[in-house]
Protein backbone atom coordinates (compact mmCIF):
# COMPACT_ATOMS: atom_id res chain seq x y z
CA UNK A 1 0.00 0.00 0.00
CA UNK A 2 1.29 3.10 -1.27
CA UNK A 3 1.73 5.72 2.06
CA UNK A 4 -0.01 9.14 1.38
CA UNK A 5 1.43 10.99 4.40
CA UNK A 6 3.11 14.51 3.62
CA UNK A 7 5.39 14.24 7.23
CA UNK A 8 6.42 10.93 9.07
CA UNK A 9 4.61 10.48 12.13
CA UNK A 10 5.90 10.30 15.64
CA UNK A 11 4.59 7.78 18.55
CA UNK A 12 3.64 10.17 21.14
CA UNK A 13 1.60 10.38 23.60
CA UNK A 14 0.22 13.48 24.76
CA UNK A 15 -3.27 14.06 26.90
CA UNK A 16 -6.14 15.40 24.72
CA UNK A 17 -9.64 16.78 25.64
CA UNK A 18 -12.37 17.96 23.46
CA UNK A 19 -14.79 20.55 25.65
CA UNK A 20 -17.61 19.94 23.01
CA UNK A 21 -18.01 16.44 23.66
CA UNK A 22 -16.58 16.78 27.71
CA UNK A 23 -14.64 13.74 26.40
CA UNK A 24 -10.56 12.78 27.11
CA UNK A 25 -7.99 10.94 25.11
CA UNK A 26 -4.39 10.11 23.98
CA UNK A 27 -2.74 10.78 21.19
CA UNK A 28 -1.22 7.26 19.78
CA UNK A 29 1.01 9.74 17.62
CA UNK A 30 1.80 13.20 15.75
CA UNK A 31 2.96 14.74 13.00
CA UNK A 32 2.77 18.09 11.38
CA UNK A 33 -0.17 17.46 9.63
CA UNK A 34 -2.81 16.04 12.44
CA UNK A 35 -2.56 12.83 15.09
CA UNK A 36 -4.57 10.05 15.90
CA UNK A 37 -6.19 10.07 19.16
CA UNK A 38 -7.63 7.29 21.05
CA UNK A 39 -10.95 7.76 22.79
CA UNK A 40 -13.93 6.08 24.71
CA UNK A 41 -16.64 7.53 22.57
CA UNK A 42 -16.42 8.15 18.75
CA UNK A 43 -16.66 11.57 17.14
CA UNK A 44 -18.19 11.76 14.04
CA UNK A 45 -16.17 11.57 10.88
CA UNK A 46 -16.17 14.56 8.94
CA UNK A 47 -16.45 17.13 11.72
CA UNK A 48 -14.39 20.64 12.69
CA UNK A 49 -13.68 19.78 16.49
CA UNK A 50 -12.12 22.14 18.76
CA UNK A 51 -9.73 20.10 21.30
CA UNK A 52 -6.62 20.70 23.52
CA UNK A 53 -3.86 18.86 23.99
CA UNK A 54 -1.25 18.92 26.77
CA UNK A 55 2.50 19.35 25.13
CA UNK A 56 5.07 18.90 27.88
CA UNK A 57 7.37 21.86 29.34
CA UNK A 58 5.40 24.09 26.94
CA UNK A 59 1.50 23.20 28.61
CA UNK A 60 -1.89 23.36 27.07
CA UNK A 61 -2.70 24.62 22.78
CA UNK A 62 -6.01 25.08 21.66
CA UNK A 63 -6.22 23.08 18.51
CA UNK A 64 -9.16 22.88 15.65
CA UNK A 65 -8.78 19.94 13.18
CA UNK A 66 -11.14 18.01 10.80
CA UNK A 67 -11.88 14.42 11.89
CA UNK A 68 -10.24 12.38 8.74
CA UNK A 69 -11.21 8.92 9.83
CA UNK A 70 -12.45 6.86 12.85
CA UNK A 71 -11.13 3.43 13.85
CA UNK A 72 -12.29 0.88 15.62
CA UNK A 73 -9.95 0.89 18.81
CA UNK A 74 -11.65 3.86 19.23
CA UNK A 75 -9.97 6.71 17.98
CA UNK A 76 -10.17 9.39 15.63
CA UNK A 77 -7.51 10.54 13.24
CA UNK A 78 -7.47 14.74 13.17
CA UNK A 79 -6.23 16.65 10.51
CA UNK A 80 -5.26 19.96 11.42
CA UNK A 81 -6.56 22.23 8.80
CA UNK A 82 -4.28 25.11 9.21
CA UNK A 83 -6.26 27.53 6.74
CA UNK A 84 -9.21 27.08 9.03
CA UNK A 85 -7.59 28.28 11.82
CA UNK A 86 -8.32 32.15 13.38
CA UNK A 87 -5.36 34.20 14.24
CA UNK A 88 -4.94 32.63 17.78
CA UNK A 89 -5.70 29.24 16.68
CA UNK A 90 -2.58 29.72 14.05
CA UNK A 91 -0.25 30.49 17.16
CA UNK A 92 -1.29 27.35 18.74
CA UNK A 93 -0.51 25.71 15.68
CA UNK A 94 3.12 27.31 15.15
CA UNK A 95 3.98 26.21 19.20
CA UNK A 96 2.50 22.61 18.00
CA UNK A 97 4.53 22.44 14.61
CA UNK A 98 7.53 23.41 16.66
CA UNK A 99 6.95 20.54 19.21
CA UNK A 100 6.60 17.74 16.57
CA UNK A 101 9.54 18.92 14.57
CA UNK A 102 11.92 18.45 17.65
CA UNK A 103 10.55 15.47 17.85
CA UNK A 104 13.22 14.12 15.49
CA UNK A 105 15.75 15.37 17.67
CA UNK A 106 14.72 13.01 20.59
CA UNK A 107 14.47 10.13 18.21
CA UNK A 108 17.89 10.45 17.79
CA UNK A 109 18.79 10.67 21.31
CA UNK A 110 17.01 8.17 21.47
CA UNK A 111 18.95 5.89 19.33
CA UNK A 112 22.61 7.46 20.59
CA UNK A 113 21.25 5.74 23.76
CA UNK A 114 20.04 2.23 22.65
CA UNK A 115 23.18 1.85 20.38
CA UNK A 116 25.42 3.07 23.75
CA UNK A 117 23.69 -0.13 25.63
CA UNK A 118 23.68 -2.42 22.50
CA UNK A 119 27.67 -1.90 22.38
CA UNK A 120 28.14 -2.32 26.27
CA UNK A 121 29.26 1.25 26.61
CA UNK A 122 26.43 1.76 29.06
CA UNK A 123 23.33 -0.18 31.20
CA UNK A 124 19.59 0.48 29.96
CA UNK A 125 18.05 2.16 32.91
CA UNK A 126 14.50 1.68 34.35
CA UNK A 127 12.67 2.89 37.02
CA UNK A 128 11.14 0.79 39.27
CA UNK A 129 7.36 0.76 39.76
CA UNK A 130 5.60 3.47 41.59
CA UNK A 131 5.15 2.53 45.74
CA UNK A 132 1.60 2.72 46.83
CA UNK A 133 2.47 5.07 49.46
Amino acid sequence: MHERRKSPRYPFSLRVFFPDHDLWGRTDNVSLDGCFITVSSPIQEGAIIDFLLEIPVVGTIALKGYVHHTHKRPGIGIQLVQVRFSEEQSEYFGLYSRFVKNLSLLEEIRKDYLDLVQRGIVKLQTLPPPSDN
